[in-house]
């Protein structure tokens, strides 16, 4: 079912003038529970032009027991005076747990959870309404809230950042400025599987297609086992132009594409625009999808990618043709940029147009995001990719918080090792927790890609964690990687196979894929604990 910008535009105004004449303010947020559908995007949309900040739930928070804590501490930190949800069924448990589902909300939509009535929403306009619309929006400037997005809580609890209109339009301007969205090009079309409380999805991607008039197609699917053939589907019939994800999803379509030839025609004929984020592009990943370009396309193509946050929308971006898929990018225009030392590695900090001017309600948390000059801690490090020539670009070198020492003192960068070990061990490896706090060496926790190992094991899942077919590949991966990084900061000398995948509720792992790796660890103390221990009998050694 279509959704067109016109027919877009008329019912989110006549929602923007019903919340309006609702009281509706930049200080009366709108908590929005229901994920990405046509609705959604027109209740946003209605909120963004009645100046109502819009706040885009988790679905995990509303749906998965052990995350509905954060679902409590969002709703206290935004406020909100409007809900809405295109079912409340699905939110129910949730509400009530958090004894949310009786307060007295302005609750839009229908049945509302509790014993007050939900308001329906008004989708038709008038004269009168377009008129109470124009007047709002006539008093919006740059600094003007449009939304809230909450971070992941992937390091600490929820945090509410503030978004104004103004980081959107200095982000599109930039992007402008360096020319990554062709005048002359088709409208681009989208097929997209991330939730939109997530910034890369729900605000950045939708801004950049809308601005340039190009169409969005929601992904039922995902890159995980038993979701992601959805995604093979929808790929088949919508034919998107431009196609962006994180390196792991990018591993399972470069898998599939490779096994089938009509998918890959019909993908490669249309895409042209490729991209990804989150994480490092494993080389071999990256390597098998250009073999398929040149096989497809004739020629290899460039891969764009980022770095930026919730927080900050301009920030570094790699924008020219690059085959070295370590740098993340140069500053986008508009960004100053400040390198601090911490250790071989430097801090990020950024100061921007496009950066959020702080966090909801926690005047706290927002002194301690800016340093005494204004820039904004990013908590990311990065090197340069040649030191020598600083317009090369920089290179991610993790988490500040994911840096840990060693009991000899030396600094070991997790989040990079991480990267560099499922690169290594692909396509056996699906993600690794690095550990080693405060000990004499580097050991990791494998999840192990299952749709890749079972074929090791005649199709048998429960085989993989016990085979030694399984463990001499991921040993034989992990041995490539310690002959060509010696040092104790870089090898690893023990691992052992997670049976359990990471959990979403306990927040062991974001809708986005990131794993958060001092969580695993002290909630998996005794696996860790057998990496380390005298008696390593169930630990594989490298």
């Amino acid at each position: 079912v279509e959704l067109t910008y016109a027919a877009a535009a008329q019912q989110a105004r006549a929602i923007a003038a019903q919340l309006t004449r609702l009281g509706g303010s930049q200080s009366t947020p709108l908590m929005m529970l229901s994920g990405a559908s046509r609705v959604h995007f027109v209740v946003a949309w209605g909120a963004l032009l009645a100046g109502v900040p819009y706040v885009p739930v988790s679905h995990n928070y509303a749906t998965v027991p052990a995350a509905f804590g954060k679902l409590k501490a969002v709703f206290e930190t935004a406020q909100p005076q409007f809900v809405w949800s295109e079912n409340y069924a699905v939110q129910r448990e949730a509400l009530v747990a958090t004894g949310f589902a009786e307060k007295s909300f302005m609750w839009l939509g229908s049945h509302a959870p509790g014993s007050a009535m939900a308001l329906e929403l008004e989708l038709e306009g008038n004269e009168v309404s377009d008129r109470l619309v124009d007047e709002r929006v006539a008093e919006f400037s740059g600094d003007t809230v449009a939304r809230y997005m909450f971070t992941s809580g992937s390091t600490g609890s929820p945090k509410g950042v503030i978004h104004t209109h103004g980081m959107i339009t200095t982000m599109l301007a930039a992007r402008a400025a360096l020319g990554e969205d062709e005048p002359d090009a088709a409208p681009p079309r989208v097929l997209d599987w991330m939730p939109w409380s997530h910034v890369g999805a729900g605000v950045l991607r939708m801004a950049f297609v809308m601005n340039a008039g190009g169409s969005i197609y929601i992904d039922d699917g995902k890159p995980v086992p038993g979701e992601f053939e959805k995604t093979l589907a929808n790929l088949a019939v919508v034919k998107p132009t431009s196609y962006a994800g994180a390196p792991l999803g990018w591993n399972m379509l470069v898998e599939a594409l490779e096994q089938d030839d009509t998918l890959a025609k019909t993908f490669f004929v249309h895409v042209t625009s490729l991209a990804y984020g989150s994480a490092a592009m494993p080389e071999s990943t990256y390597e098998r999808l250009q073999a398929l370009l040149v096989k497809y396309q004739g020629a290899r193509r460039a891969m764009s990618t980022s770095l930026m946050s919730t927080e900050v929308a301009v920030g570094l971006s790699r924008y020219w043709p690059c085959e070295d898929q370590t740098v993340v990018g140069l500053p986008m225009p508009g960004a100053e940029f400040k390198l601090l030392p911490v250790g071989d590695r430097y801090e990020v900090r950024v100061k921007s147009d496009g950066v959020t001017p702080g966090y909801l309600n926690d005047p706290d948390k927002t002194r301690a995001a800016f340093d005494e000059e204004g820039f904004f801690k990013m908590g990311r490090a990065v090197t340069f990719a040649d030191p020598k020539r600083p317009e090369a670009g920089l290179r991610f070198a993790g988490r500040i918080a994911e840096q840990f020492k060693l009991v000899t003192g030396t600094w070991v960068s997790a989040g990079t090792l991480r990267a560099q070990l499922v690169a290594a061990c692909a396509p056996w490896v699906r993600d690794v927790v690095i550990c080693g706090i405060n000990e004499n060496f580097i050991a990791a926790l494998i999840w192990p890609n299952l749709s890749a190992c079972t074929q090791l094991v005649a199709g048998v899942e429960a085989d993989v964690f016990t085979s030694d077919a399984v463990m001499a590949k991921i040993r034989a991966g992990l041995a490539a990687h310690n002959a060509q990084n010696p040092a104790s900061s870089q090898s690893i000398k023990r691992f052992s196979l997670l049976t359990t995948p990471p959990s979403i509720g306990d927040g062991e792992i974001t809708e986005k894929g990131y794993v958060n790796q001092g969580l695993v660890q002290r909630l998996r103390a005794d696996d860790v604990a057998l990496l380390f221990g005298e008696n390593h009998s169930s630990v594989m050694v490298v």
